[in-house]
């Protein structure tokens, strides 16, 4: 503005990007005279539209409402999509009520039904609890494998697979105690041999299988394994 005699800007500059890169205006504007942090937006008329400690985040063009740390999900972080469990209770999906003994005897468009191999799982939640040991997620087989999620009474996580060619294996994150009362996210990835497993938007572990064939899912199980 001053180089070519014109007056500066007046006004708010909001998520500048360069080359692909974003820059720190925040950090600038702290130690530039004049430049104050901070812009007014949409979160700061619309913010309290944000229900149930969703947090709003400003757009170019508008905000939206980020539901990660809450249990409610929709625009406006007001749609509940979680359950108080109880001492010894538990929810159970049956994904097939019986399972064929030959291919002819059933068939079925879903790839979780028959002789389908999952060759991928995909996995996330939330949970908040001070007790343990406690069991978070168990997915078991027609052969017997099973896939669980375990809080131990140290209060470390457990991720296991128990597969019909490798046995038992166990996954632990021992980065802390999860059963102090705040709310953890759990992330369980596996596309083929490779398995990711991120706690708290945290890449924790990472591991490759030597051969799996996680097939003939038949329930799910929250809460408890009866």
């Amino acid at each position: 503005g001053t180089a070519s005699r014109q007056k500066g800007f007046l006004g708010c500059i909001r998520s500048l990007h360069l080359n692909g890169q974003k820059l720190d205006l925040e950090e600038r504007a702290k130690m530039t005279p004049g430049v104050k942090p901070g812009c007014p937006g949409h979160c700061s008329s619309y913010g309290n539209l944000c229900h149930n400690g969703g947090k709003c985040v400003e757009r170019y063009n508008g905000y939206f409402c980020d539901c990660t740390n809450s249990a409610y999900e929709g625009p406006f972080c007001k749609k509940e999509v979680s359950a108080l469990f109880e001492a010894g209770t538990s929810i159970t999906y049956i994904f097939q009520e019986s399972y064929p003994v030959t291919k002819n005897a059933s068939t079925s468009n879903s790839a979780i039904y028959a002789d389908a191999v999952m060759s991928k799982e995909n996995i996330a939640f939330s949970f908040l609890t001070a007790h343990t040991p406690s069991l978070l997620l168990y997915i078991n087989t027609y052969f017997h494998e099973y896939l669980a999620v375990i809080l131990s009474k140290n209060g470390n996580l457990q991720v296991r697979y128990k597969l019909s060619k490798d046995g038992l294996l166990i996954f632990t994150i021992d980065s802390g105690n999860f059963a102090n009362r705040e709310l953890h996210h759990v992330k369980i990835n596996r596309e083929g041999r490779e398995l990711v497993i991120q706690v708290d938007q945290v890449l924790k572990l990472k591991h490759n299988f030597s051969e799996i064939d996680f097939k003939a899912i038949k329930s799910l199980t929250l809460g408890k394994v009866t």
